[in-house]
């Protein structure tokens, strides 16, 4: 509606010419939850303590490099278990910006009320996009330590913008798929590796979560998040603490009963320690049996969800529909030229549905709900590469 002048003069009226655009919310920052030296002690900026079911939990702090660490939660000293060397792991290996949420001193025993604590801590935070509990490995049994992977599971469920790296207790793999294991629920949201890295931090043996957070922080910046973590090789890692043979991985990398893919990390002549599996824990589910497809959804999800915040309390017509759409088609169309999204046109890659007849109806919207339908074609990774030669006959 024009605006109604009552003095002379010259006015300046702006006009938008572009549509609203989506905002890419940032991959592979992880949240680290455990045991410090220091509860996020700082002279210029301390934290603060906050108590969850009557556990002191420090808020999570955001660090881009380790000295930052250790200026807040200090270094590892003898007979301590700390989060650092996992740190150390994870900047080694292409780590960038992360989380880190303290819950208890590193002198102390693990718990599983202190790690559920901090887990509970973690879910107040928007930013972080994958959750890793390295020290829940330290925990008296595997029942316990899968009781807080299928919580981080849960939480990456419910809400739908967070990915799960999980270790195998005790370096066995069995006991995942074992009945105290990590359980039949929101598999697409996590991935298993194995086995445990023999590191050249003091000869320290350690689980795989916090270098394999690097290896994705690394893929994200370098390819992009549809890109599979994986056929990477690992720093400050002298060999994995078992020799995993193609015949053992066959057992691992496909799960015939229970669908739990397990990635394994491999020596190979040449090319050092590498990571060499790409599956989410749901390796029977075609939709989502890859790292890259699960974490591409929550990325595309994630983002599309921020930027429609902005038509709440629109009016539910044609002309916000049409502003949607172009919002939506230009972001997805972005995807699709960086190679997310495969077809040989964008109408082969994606599509965006909204409207009266098209993804509504006259009912939701006199209940006030506008529904977009997107549908997405991934890119999978070829993980099964076969070269075919015979013998020509003339």
């Amino acid at each position: 509606m024009a605006k109604t002048y009552k003095a002379p003069g010259v006015y300046v009226e702006e006009i938008p010419g572009l549509p609203p655009s989506v905002a890419q919310v940032p991959t592979a920052i992880p949240i680290f939850i455990g045991y410090t030296e220091k509860a996020g002690i700082s002279t210029d900026d301390p934290l603060t303590s906050v108590l969850i079911n009557d556990i002191p939990v420090s808020e999570a702090k955001r660090i881009s490099s380790l000295l930052e660490y250790e200026s807040y939660f200090g270094k590892t000293t003898s007979g301590s278990l700390s989060l650092y060397p996992h740190l150390q792991l994870f900047f080694a290996n292409g780590g960038g910006p992360c989380h880190i949420v303290s819950v208890g001193n590193a002198l102390e025993t693990i718990a599983i009320d202190n790690l559920l604590a901090g887990l509970a801590m973690a879910e107040r935070y928007d930013e972080p996009s994958l959750l890793v509990i390295p020290q829940a490995v330290l925990l008296h049994t595997a029942a316990e330590a899968y009781t807080v992977y299928r919580a981080a599971l849960l939480q990456a469920a419910q809400l739908k913008d967070r990915f799960v790296l999980i270790d195998c207790y005790g370096d066995d793999p069995q006991t995942l798929r074992s009945a105290d294991g990590i359980g039949p629920l929101h598999l697409k949201y996590g991935a298993a590796y194995h086995p445990y890295l023999k590191t050249t931090l003091h000869s320290a043996v350690l689980p795989p979560s916090a270098a394999i957070a690097g290896v994705y922080a690394a893929t994200d910046r370098d390819r992009g998040v549809w890109k599979a973590p994986a056929n990477v090789s690992l720093n400050l890692v002298s060999a994995p603490s078992k020799q995993i043979s193609s015949r053992a991985q066959d057992e691992l990398n496909v799960d015939e009963v229970a669908g739990k893919s397990i990635n394994v990390i491999r020596t190979f002549t040449g090319k050092g320690v590498v990571v060499w599996g790409a599956r989410t824990l749901a390796g029977n589910n075609n939709e989502w049996r890859y790292i890259s497809i699960s974490r591409l959804f929550i990325m595309v999800e994630e983002s599309c969800k921020k930027a429609l915040n902005n038509f709440v309390f629109e009016p539910n017509d044609a002309n916000t529909w049409t502003k949607v759409r172009a919002m939506l088609e230009n972001y997805l169309y972005d995807l699709w030229q960086q190679g997310a999204l495969q077809g040989a046109k964008p109408e082969h890659a994606f599509h965006v549905s909204i409207g009266l007849g098209l993804s509504m109806t006259a009912l939701d919207i006199q209940e006030g709900r506008m529904i977009v339908q997107i549908g997405m074609s991934a890119i999978r990774p070829a993980e099964f590469i076969l070269f075919r030669i015979s013998l020509a006959v003339r």
